[in-house]
């Protein structure tokens, strides 16, 4: 304890603070709105690859949303004017906001029921059904009942929708997904459902839709109306096998069963943002998925409304060189709440260098006995695209290198295909004429690393300037990831999933997701980034890639932030940049380990603007709550938070 006083009063008293330029910046600026003192606020100011934080203050003044000086409980105090509001923080830690660099709340607001019964709380525009938290076989059992029930309260042509349940820990996952698969057809839809618009989900993204509800899909976006989801080329492939597979992708939520009520489309991802604001997460890239999400989040902005940053990337349709070089004048640009960070246009496949196991290839046969003996590889150059398409994924992704697009929130699996990427940035950056600098300045990215880089592979990373975002979340499922690594190829290729150690020591930035709606987990994913064990199979996959908690904190904050092209304004709390904090019940720094996942979010602040406070910490401070923990919605059985 002594020890850490000294270095808090170092840190503290050190000349270097600035303490004089940040007195000058509060008399241009007037006095701040607010104060927090007597607290603990770890800055995060250091982005190097060491483990450290950085500045660590007691206190800090706020004007306008931003962060006006950092100092000492004294220092700050004494910048008050007449109508600052102190807050004591009475010892308690503030960290910068959580920066998740692939994540998709936009559509985890139609999985997970908290954000939508909050904008929806009955059945009187949208019938929806969660199913309960049972076993997956109890779960299809009930799916017939439950239908029948949604159907016969419906009215005519009410859509009507319905969620599968993964479980409290997605234990179910893998089990949930076959049986789906199986069982759930269109025809099955149409026989329960004919004068009803129907959309049934696996318990993740994956739904099938009935006759009716493929009708009103068609009344916005009717064949021949040139409507290509991310990830195809070809409209009239699509359309044939949309209608074939009775899957018309993720636009069902949003611009089709949402026409008509766009103020409400928007009231609900507001919501969702809420959700994971009360967590502590608060900034997000992806991209969008639909034209209806793009324009709802543009509307919350123009109003006032988005309680969260978004940097959203370009996925096509359309590559025409002209939208390309259009694309690449955009990079970085837009508002405080949402802006560009890039594009992609095809997933990286689940390829690896090294050849799956017999064991493997043999049980895969017993069920599917044309299972390949190798996956499949999708920027490898000549490879059509992932889904169905004539068209070369390669060819487009060194077209948009070599217009000067930067490549980010690109979903990727193996190794292999890392090779591919690589090739492709350096091929298509020599035909532009790029310069290393101007090379590295890009930031190109690449997310998930479920399957790479492997160790021989980082220092051409590091070289090319490229980020790696990282999803923890693969070391904890047993339905990929880790696990899946270790079946398929072997275990000591586990230590090639999100290698953060690794990359940390060759001074690479690696960035976090979570990928899944399940934003109270953050904190135990930061545990698992550390220990890298498995809670259901009871192993640790890859050892030597464990970490401290500092580089994983780095990932959420520092390093986030330059993936967000945002270093300046997010990422640390630091004078001159936005005041996104949170405010945590415990010493994140001190706490045991095991106590990490037990971390709750106090408060959540973006731009000055309180987002998340509950009913105690509100009451202490001479506050309202604000945000989720106010909310009265009953959640449905199975699906509230697991606490810790």
């Amino acid at each position: 304890m002594k020890k850490g006083f000294v270095y808090l009063f170092a840190i503290v008293s050190c000349p270097w603070w600035g303490w004089a330029q940040q007195v000058d910046t509060v008399a241009k600026l007037g006095y701040p709105q607010t104060i927090l003192h007597n607290g603990k606020i770890v800055t995060m100011d250091d982005a190097s690859f060491r483990s450290q934080v950085g500045t660590i203050g007691q206190a800090m003044a706020i004007r306008d949303g931003k962060i006006l000086a950092i100092g000492n409980n004294t220092e700050v105090q004494a910048l008050a004017g007449p109508q600052t509001k102190q807050i004591d923080l009475k010892g308690r830690t503030v960290l910068p906001n959580f920066i998740l660099t692939h994540e998709h709340p936009t559509e985890w607001g139609f999985i997970e029921p908290t954000a939508f019964r909050r904008v929806l709380p009955n059945d009187d525009v949208i019938i929806s059904r969660w199913m309960t938290n049972r076993p997956p076989k109890e779960q299809m059992a009930l799916f017939e009942p439950t239908m029948r029930e949604a159907v016969a309260k419906a009215k005519s042509g009410q859509w009507i929708r319905l969620i599968f349940n993964w479980g409290p820990d997605y234990e179910w996952a893998a089990e949930m997904q076959t049986l789906f698969n199986k069982s759930i057809t269109k025809e099955w839809l149409n026989e329960l459902a004919p004068n009803n618009p129907v959309t049934v989900k696996n318990g993740f993204i994956t739904s099938i839709i009935n006759a009716k509800a493929a009708e009103e899909f068609k009344s916005v976006f009717p064949p021949g109306s040139n409507y290509v989801p991310q990830g195809y080329f070809d409209s009239a492939l699509w359309f044939k096998e949309a209608e074939a597979s009775g899957n018309y992708d993720r636009a069902v939520d949003t611009d089709i069963m949402f026409k008509g009520k766009f103020p409400l489309l928007a009231d609900v991802l507001k919501a969702e943002f809420e959700l994971w604001a009360r967590h502590g997460i608060t900034t997000f890239s992806s991209t969008t998925y639909s034209n209806a999400t793009q324009q709802a989040l543009a509307f919350l902005d123009q109003k006032g409304q988005m309680p969260s940053r978004y940097g959203w990337a370009y996925s096509g349709p359309t590559w025409e060189t002209g939208i390309l070089q259009t694309l690449q004048t955009i990079l970085g640009h837009g508002t405080d709440h949402l802006w560009n960070v890039g594009a992609w246009s095809e997933d990286g496949g689940p390829c690896m260098s090294v050849p799956l196991r017999s064991e493997w290839v043999q049980q895969m046969r017993q069920e599917n006995p044309s299972y390949p003996e190798t996956e499949r590889c999708y920027l490898e150059p000549g490879v059509p695209r992932r889904r169905g398409s004539t068209v070369i994924g390669r060819e487009i992704l060194e077209k948009m290198i070599e217009n000067g697009l930067r490549i980010a929130t690109m979903h990727t699996g193996g190794d292999k295909d890392i090779d591919f990427y690589l090739d492709a940035i350096e091929q298509a950056s020599k035909r532009a004429g790029f310069t290393l600098e101007e090379i590295r300045a890009k930031r190109h990215a690449f997310d998930h690393s479920s399957g790479a880089p492997r160790p021989e592979q980082i220092p051409r990373i590091k070289n090319l300037g490229v980020m790696v975002s990282q999803l923890n979340t693969v070391l904890w499922e047993t339905h990929r990831g880790a696990s899946m690594i270790a079946k398929m190829y072997g275990l000591e290729y586990t230590s090639w999933v999100a290698p953060r150690k690794s990359l940390t020591e060759a001074g690479v930035m690696t960035t976090f997701e979570i990928d899944r709606p399940l934003p109270h987990k953050v904190f135990f994913f930061i545990l698992k980034g550390m220990n890298r064990y498995n809670d259901r199979d009871q192993k640790v996959y890859g050892p030597g890639e464990r970490t401290d908690r500092i580089t994983q904190l780095k990932a959420l904050t520092t390093w986030g932030s330059y993936y967000v092209l945002r270093e300046n304004l997010l990422g640390s709390l630091e004078p001159g940049k936005f005041a996104d904090f949170i405010v945590l019940d415990r010493d994140f720094l001190t706490i045991p380990e095991v106590d990490i996942p037990k971390t709750q979010v106090l408060m959540t602040v973006v731009g000055g603007k309180t987002v998340h406070v509950g009913a105690d910490l509100a009451r202490e401070i001479g506050m309202q709550p604000v945000g989720p923990t106010t909310w009265k919605e009953p959640i449905p059985e199975g699906w509230e938070p697991k606490p810790y």
